[in-house]
C-alpha cells in the first residue's frame, strides 16, 4: 500500500506516518531524509537545489519530484511506502501524482489527520523547553512536578517563540488555505482518508491502514 499522509501543525504527522509505515512493513519517506541523501549522493537535483537556496528562492517542484523520483525507485519500496510530507498546493499534488504514475507507484490513499485549531493551540502552546537540557514539557500532557522547573536537570521552563499563541495562529493561517486544494484534489479522486486526530495513536492507524 502507498499512502501519503496529511495534517496540521501538533497533529503528529511524522509519528503516524511511522507507524503507519511499521504496520504495514514498508518505507516511510520525509523530504528532509531525501535531501539529506541526495546532497550525501552529490546528485544533480541536490546540487540544483543548493543553488536555489543559497540565492534565497524556493527551490522548484520539479527538482523536488527528481529527488522523490530518486528515492522511490530502490527496492524497498516495491511493496509500499508512507509518506509525510504535504504537497502545499494543488500543482505540487498533481506533479507529485504524475510522477508517481509513471514510476508505476500511484497513491492508494491519502490520510488526512483532522485537528480542530483550538486542539492544535492547546497542544503546541503548553509545551516548555528547559534552558539547560533542551528537554521538552507540556503544561497539560506532561507537566513537571514543579511549574515552571525541570525534573531531569532543575533547569528553568520558557515558552519557545514557535510555540507562542500569535506563531501557532499564524501557522495555522498559512496551513489552511494551502492545504485545501490539495484535500480537494484527492477527494475528487476519491484517494482522501479523514480520521480524528484526537484519537488514539494505535486507532488512527487502525483507521488509516483498515
Amino acid at each position: 500500500m502507498r499512502l501519503l499522509v496529511v495534517g496540521p501543525p501538533g497533529s503528529d504527522r511524522e509519528a503516524i506516518a511511522d507507524a503507519i509505515a511499521l504496520r504495514l512493513d514498508v518505507p516511510r519517506i520525509s523530504m528532509s531524509d531525501v535531501f539529506q541523501s541526495e546532497v550525501r549522493a552529490v546528485t544533480p537535483a541536490a546540487v540544483q537545489a543548493q543553488h536555489y537556496m543559497n540565492s534565497g528562492d524556493l527551490v522548484p517542484v520539479q527538482v523536488i519530484l527528481s529527488m522523490i523520483r530518486n528515492r522511490l525507485g530502490q527496492p524497498d519500496t516495491a511493496t509500499g511506502f508512507v509518506l509525510g510530507n504535504t504537497p502545499n498546493q494543488v500543482l505540487t499534488a498533481e506533479a507529485l501524482d504524475a510522477t508517481l504514475s509513471d514510476l508505476g507507484t500511484p497513491v492508494d490513499r491519502v490520510i488526512e489527520l483532522v485537528l480542530p485549531d483550538a486542539e492544535v493551540l492547546r497542544r503546541l502552546t503548553g509545551r516548555r523547553t528547559c534552558r539547560v537540557c533542551g528537554r521538552i514539557w507540556h503544561v497539560e500532557f506532561a507537566a513537571p512536578a514543579r511549574p515552571g522547573t525541570c525534573d531531569r536537570c532543575g533547569g528553568d521552563l520558557f515558552q519557545r517563540y514557535d510555540d507562542s499563541p500569535e506563531r501557532v495562529t499564524a501557522g495555522l493561517e498559512s496551513y489552511r488555505p494551502a492545504v485545501a486544494p490539495v484535500l480537494h484534489h484527492y477527494r475528487s479522486l476519491g484517494k482522501l482518508v479523514s480520521v480524528d486526530a484526537t484519537l488514539a495513536p494505535s486507532e488512527i492507524v487502525r483507521q488509516a491502514t483498515s
